[in-house]
């Protein structure tokens, strides 16, 4: 029987959720994290004959559930608070670091609604699909307990890791392989014991006070590639990851970014996930190249699934 992917589709949320704009560098530039990703992202994903979709369906309680695990109570609370005008509110960013993006209630909304999808891929996965994918956003990978920073403000990675974990599906592995450092899941997942993250990032890391990376335990490992490292490179950093994890963890949840890697590498990375042999959910984070999503998300599945075990 062939291997087949399950793309569980975010929701709609309430009010606008276009990201308003970012700081980067200093300058304050347009944002460019909203719905025509995901568009591209799934346009790409379908042209394989073995995807198949869901729409997210977990129920509220598990939402609000995950979230008071993951986040801080007054974290969520003022979430809860902000209106549809774009604020920015120095007190929830990362620590050490300026805020860099404002928050409204339609990104809240949004947000939601991509833990939601989150947690569905992530049940799924534990009721017996081998690989999912949580086609979700904003991304989340940037939102620690108490802040949000990078267009993240809820954490997807932690909520799926945190649903398998609930699901008995345990020790998990946490694979980010989007081209920054994750600091929010690292943040949350210190707490897991039963939890391992390997990130593949550029240095210097622009996401944490002082450029550079300190793992939290022996639970964390850090690759960091100064510059865009060449596809060999790269790859070969990525499969060391990869049989790691597997040695260790029960299923992987892997936060998929982007790189500015040509669709073939897209190809050997996912297939290079299929070799591990592991159950895998797929979690959305960054990727804002819209002229290349749709053929590198479909160069990822075929990867993932043309190299599947039979």
């Amino acid at each position: 029987m062939s291997a087949e992917l399950l793309m569980v589709e975010q929701r709609g949320g309430k009010g606008a959720d276009a990201a308003h704009w970012i700081l980067e560098g200093g300058r304050i530039l347009p944002g460019v994290d909203d719905n025509r990703r995901m568009e591209e992202l799934r346009s790409g994903l379908l042209r394989h004959a073995n995807v198949r979709t869901a729409t997210a369906d977990a129920d509220c309680e598990e939402v609000e559930q995950t979230l008071s695990v993951l986040h801080e109570p007054r974290y969520l609370e003022a979430l809860d608070e902000v209106s549809e005008e774009p604020v920015v509110i120095p007190e929830l960013t990362p620590p050490g670091l300026p805020p860099d993006i404002p928050v409204c209630a339609g990104l809240v909304s949004a947000a939601r609604e991509g833990v939601r999808t989150a947690i569905t891929a992530a049940e799924q996965l534990a009721a017996g699909a081998h690989f999912t994918y949580a086609l979700c956003r904003p991304p989340g990978h940037h939102a620690g307990p108490d802040w949000f920073a990078g267009y993240c403000y809820l954490n997807t990675a932690a909520a799926a890791v945190q649903t398998l974990r609930g699901l008995g599906v345990r020790p998990v592995g946490i694979l980010d392989i989007d081209l920054h450092y994750p600091n929010g899941t690292a943040a949350i997942v210190e707490e897991m014991p039963d939890a391992r993250l390997h990130s593949l990032h550029a240095s210097p890391v622009t996401n944490v006070a002082g450029g550079t990376v300190e793992p939290s335990s022996e639970r964390e490992q850090v690759v960091e590639f100064e510059g865009s490292p060449d596809a060999a490179t790269y790859l070969d950093a990525l499969a060391a990851s990869i049989e790691a994890l597997a040695q260790s963890s029960r299923a992987l949840v892997v936060s998929l970014g982007s790189w500015g890697f040509t669709p073939e590498i897209f190809t050997r990375i996912g297939a290079l996930l299929a070799a591990s042999g592991l159950p895998i959910c797929v979690i959305q984070e960054g990727g804002y190249a819209l002229e290349t999503l749709a053929a590198c998300s479909y160069a990822f599945a075929e990867g993932l699934l043309e190299g599947a075990p039979a």
